[in-house]
Order: structure tokens, then C-alpha cells, then sequence
């Protein structure tokens, strides 16, 4: 008796671990230099994006699914979760639900409980694993950016093989029913984002428009384990229009910094018209001073763009219902550097975070890190009257410093691009935004700076970088950018 209860004891053990680890691989042993190492898999073979088709509900099984709606919650075992594709337009959730990429933890599954879109961090998890031919393309793989070649590099990188790790589009399908869209949420479970060690600057486009204020969130991202943690954004209403055809292609990579930066995403879900307040949420309050500890008045707080507020006389803001998950709360004012603070924020949690906004010197050198470690620059020092499109004798400063970039790195190509608030008509501000970036070339011409390199656009109020709902907002909005070109 005593063997077959040991027997039992082993065999219902070993059960156990091939249930929860399915198709992955244990982590092998970490090289102790910096070289890529073949990976433990090959032939990768992942499909193409599919066409999300409308989940109709079982009969007798409407009241039951809505009331799990209504709770707002989602645990380990929901049998949608094992989905790659889902969509609905009859949810509690939003008018329009769609989801690629299974619900599974990259396929290491939940703790019994677990509310991947109400929890913690995931646990510490093993690496690397084989990639499943069935995940969505781009989903539940390890990804390291584009630009890395022999730098230093994070676990994910070096133990696996570049020619498996090239980012990958995601890619989402889906039917939109005529409405008026009046709100978008984007979900993302993202796993060991880790920019702030790596120096990493992520870039973010969805069907190849770069939405700037998106990256801020990216590059704050600090989960080192790995682990992974459900990040929720807030789309700006300028750009609605991506989601009107039905079909978006998310891309997320870094082209410019030689960073040994692994990551990996485990689903990404798009809420259309969201139909309720979030049912886990808390409350981020606290202060935006300067460097000399005075407050900043009317500096614009945000939390994923999807709660924001100004600084009050003394400095201080609150948000309420945040939605849980990872925050990015990003303070900003003209004249300032902005500052951010990132961190996990739980069910019913009150945070307090103090937030130190610094001058900003639009310098030669400030122009040459931004273009380094972005792509572009945005100054907002190059002023111009209403309606017109010579720049104001104030912007001088910030015209001598550009001008000093460009004539000591005659050999980059460059585009100048205008861009304006929301206020006027659309096409008014198109024009005007193209003038004004013509009118910035014709200076940087007049005062024997070499132009030859320099392209000229405007994108009016088509691009923004903040909530046109403020006038704060606005003022950083109006802004003349600088991007590199190929």
C-alpha cells in the first residue's frame, strides 16, 4: 500500500505540471555573456491575422453571460479566454468588443482567481518558451527591437535567436455596426517591457500613424521578473478615425537604439463606446512642483489618457476611478519638461505621487538627445501671431539653436512639421500648420543655414499629443516638430 500511494502521489504530480505548462519550455540555463544562443524551438510557423467573426450566444445562456458582464468580472477557466479571436456587439462591456490572442499568460495560465483585467502582476514566470503555431500573430512570443545589435540585453534577448525574436504587427479584423464613436480603450497584457533599464525608447503606430502620447506610457513600463500586467489606454478623439474601417494593425518596436530589450504580449482588446464605469478601480492623487519645491499650477495630469485633471493653485490633483492595472501618471505644462511616474495600481488602492517638473531648455543639445533617442523633437519655443506663419522675433532663441544641430549634422535628413490645436476648421489649421513649417525653413534659409536636407508638412490638428478638452492641453498641442527621415 505504502508504493501505490507514492505511485498515486507521483502520477497525479506529474499530471498536474504537464496541465499547466501545456506547450512551453523551462527556462534553460542563462549564458554568462552577452551572446545570442539558439533557441530551444524552430520552425516557427505563426498565421496571419483572421477575420474576428461575431460570438453568437448559445440559447438559454443570455441572462447568465450578461449578468457576468454586469459583475465585471473575469477569472481563470472563462471559456472565452482560450478564444483567438473574439468579438461582439452584444456585450455589457462596450458597443463594439474585440479581442486577438488568447487570454492565457502567455501560456503559463492563471493562479486559481486570478482577473487578468482586475489582478497583480502575474507571477515570475520561466523562459524562453516554444512559440504555439495557433496564438494570433504577434502574440505570446518573445520580441526584441529592431535596432538591437551586440549591446547589452535582458534575459529574453540572449536567450533566444534574432531570427526568431523581429517584431510582429498585430493584426485585428473586425465588423463595425454604424455608430458614432464616441470612446476607445485599448488593452494590452504586456510582459517585461523594461525601457527605463535598457534604454529603450518604444515606438507605438497603429496602421502606421505614430501616436506619440501612447510611447509615454511604453517607455515608463519597469517589469522586470519577467512578469506581466494588463495596461489600459485611452485613445485621443483625433484619432477615432483609425478605428472606423474595421481593420487595425498595431506595431510596437524601437528602429533607433541599439537595446537588448526583449518583450512580449499575451492579447491586445479594443473597447469601442465602453458601456460602464470600470468596475476595479482606485484613486491616484498628489503634487506637481518645480525644482525649487514651489507648486505648478494648471500643469495637465493623466493617467493613461484615460483620466485627467489640472493642478490647482497649490499644485495638487486627484483622480478617481483609474482603472486598475499598470499606470503612467504624466505631468506637463509648456515650458517644462514633463515627468512621469509608473507603478501598479490595485483594486480600491489610494496612491500619492509628487511629480518635479524641470525648465525646459530647447538647446542645441536637447534637440540632439531627443533626435537620438526618438526620432523627433517637439519645441514649443517657435512662436508664431495668430493666423500667421513668420515666426515671432522671441522664437530666435530656439531657431539659433536648431540651426546650430543642423549645421554640425548637415548629413541628416529632416522634416519640419507644423501642427495646431483643435480650435478653428480642420482644414484651415491643415494650411496653416504647412505654412508655418515652410515658414521655419525659409528662416533657418534666410540666415545661412543649409536647407538642402530639410522637407516641409503640416499635419493641423491631426496629431495630437494631449486632450484638446483643456486650454493646457492646447498649448501643447501647437507645436513645431522635428523628425528624422530616412
Amino acid at each position: 500500500m505504502k508504493y501505490l500511494a507514492l505511485y498515486v502521489f507521483f502520477l497525479s504530480l506529474s499530471l498536474s505540471f504537464i496541465s499547466c505548462r501545456q506547450n512551453k519550455e523551462e527556462k534553460s540555463e542563462q549564458p554568462e555573456n552577452n551572446e545570442v544562443v539558439e533557441e530551444q524551438q524552430s520552425g516557427i510557423n505563426i498565421p496571419t491575422g483572421v477575420e474576428a467573426q461575431e460570438q453568437e450566444e448559445p440559447e438559454g445562456q443570455e441572462e447568465e453571460e450578461g449578468q457576468e458582464e454586469q459583475e465585471g468580472r473575469e477569472e481563470a477557466g472563462d471559456p472565452i479566454f482560450s478564444q483567438q479571436l473574439f468579438y461582439t456587439t452584444k456585450g455589457e462591456k462596450a458597443e463594439v468588443q474585440v479581442r486577438v490572442g488568447d487570454v492565457d499568460n502567455l501560456g503559463f495560465g492563471w493562479e486559481p482567481g486570478f482577473d487578468p483585467f482586475c489582478g497583480k502582476n502575474t507571477s515570475v514566470h520561466k523562459y524562453p518558451w516554444k512559440v504555439d503555431s495557433t496564438d494570433h500573430e504577434g502574440t505570446d512570443r518573445i520580441m526584441v527591437v529592431s535596432a538591437y545589435r551586440r549591446s547589452r540585453n535582458d534575459g529574453y534577448t540572449s536567450s533566444t535567436l534574432r531570427a526568431h525574436t523581429d517584431p510582429v504587427p498585430i493584426k485585428m479584423n473586425y465588423k463595425l455596426p454604424p455608430l458614432e464613436i464616441k470612446q476607445v480603450v485599448l488593452q494590452l497584457m504586456l510582459d517585461d517591457f523594461q525601457a527605463p533599464v535598457w534604454g529603450t525608447s518604444f515606438q507605438f503606430h497603429i496602421n502606421d500613424k505614430r501616436l506619440t502620447y501612447v510611447e509615454t506610457i511604453l517607455n515608463y513600463l519597469n517589469q522586470t521578473g519577467p512578469t506581466g500586467k494588463l495596461v489600459q489606454v485611452g485613445i485621443l478623439p483625433e484619432d477615432f478615425g483609425l478605428f472606423k474601417s474595421g481593420s487595425v494593425t498595431i506595431s510596437i518596436d524601437d528602429p533607433v537604439n541599439d537595446a537588448g530589450d526583449g518583450f512580449a504580449i499575451d492579447f491586445v482588446q479594443i473597447l469601442i463606446n465602453p458601456k460602464k464605469e470600470y468596475v476595479c478601480h482606485g484613486t491616484v492623487r498628489g503634487l506637481v512642483k518645480d525644482e525649487q519645491n514651489k507648486p505648478i499650477a494648471n500643469a495637465l495630469v493623466s493617467a493613461n489618457g484615460l483620466k485627467e485633471a489640472l493642478t490647482g493653485a497649490d499644485g495638487s490633483f486627484e483622480l478617481t476611478e483609474v482603472p486598475v492595472g499598470m499606470i503612467n501618471v504624466n505631468a506637463n505644462k509648456q515650458d517644462y519638461e514633463p515627468a512621469s511616474k509608473s507603478f501598479e495600481l490595485n483594486r480600491e488602492e489610494v496612491r500619492n505621487v509628487t511629480l518635479i517638473l524641470k525648465k525646459k531648455e530647447e538647446s542645441e543639445n536637447y534637440v540632439s538627445q531627443e533626435l537620438n533617442e526618438k526620432g523627433y523633437v517637439n519645441l514649443y519655443g517657435i512662436l508664431f501671431d495668430t493666423g500667421k506663419d513668420i515666426p515671432k522675433k522671441v522664437s530666435e532663441p530656439v531657431l539659433k539653436e536648431l540651426a546650430k544641430y543642423i549645421k554640425n549634422n548637415p548629413e541628416v535628413k529632416m522634416e519640419i512639421i507644423g501642427h495646431t490645436d483643435s480650435d478653428g476648421e480642420e482644414a484651415y489649421n491643415q494650411d496653416l500648420s504647412r505654412r508655418r513649417a515652410a515658414g521655419v525653413k525659409r528662416w533657418l534659409a534666410e540666415n545661412e543655414v543649409g536647407v538642402t536636407n530639410l522637407e516641409t508638412d503640416g499635419k493641423g490638428e491631426s496629431n495630437p499629443v494631449a486632450s484638446n478638452a483643456t486650454d493646457a492641453g492646447k498649448a501643447l498641442n501647437r507645436r513645431v516638430e522635428v523628425k528624422v527621415i530616412q
